[in-house]
């Protein structure tokens, strides 16, 4: 057993409680299910050869998107949008421009959500996450789906996919998004 994994997320447990508005109405149990949902999708992932290669695909998808991305971002803005640079970079990462580099992809992602959105993809992908994590974790189908994608977009693109529900959305399912 690796310690030092039980004992971060012993610590990240101690934390959320600790920054927790209201630690008396903690649900122990939905606590519990999620660390046990986070085992078995650990261990599916390291044992079951299968589930591996679906999400080694998925991360394949994200960074052919993220290439994409970047290859139209140096076609369109040069050596600003990630393209070979004229001169010799003095500190590395220091031609890094967030607005011609990040934020393409950014736009990308919420042009792609938009369509999927449009296409009724995105409302069946939200429908059968509701329905998965309402019965394992009382959660809803945005919010669960955004912390799911938050894995393979990141923190920022994130919450483009579900923005048409972030109006509905309770106070702490804008928390968890």
């Amino acid at each position: 057993m690796n310690w030092q994994s039980l004992l971060g997320l012993c610590a990240f447990l101690a934390m959320a409680w600790l920054l927790s508005e209201n630690r008396r109405r903690v649900n122990y149990r939905l606590v519990a299910t999620g660390i046990l949902l986070t085992l078995v999708t650990a261990w599916c992932l390291v044992k079951i050869p299968l589930s591996r290669e679906v999400f080694i695909l998925l991360n394949r998808l994200v960074l052919a998107l993220q290439e994409a991305t970047l290859s139209g971002a140096s076609f369109v803005f040069g050596s600003l949008g990630g393209g070979p640079l004229p001169f010799v970079e003095a500190y590395p990462g220091s031609s890094f421009i967030l607005a011609f580099q990040a934020l393409p992809m950014v736009l990308v992602v919420s042009a792609l959500s938009s369509l999927f959105f449009y296409w009724n993809v995105l409302p069946v992908v939200v429908r059968v996450f509701s329905w998965g994590l309402q019965k394992t974790m009382r959660v809803g189908g945005a919010e669960g789906l955004s912390n799911a994608v938050n894995v393979f977009v990141g923190m920022v693109e994130a919450p483009l996919f579900v923005r048409p529900y972030l109006g509905r959305m309770s106070r702490s399912e804008l928390f968890s998004v």
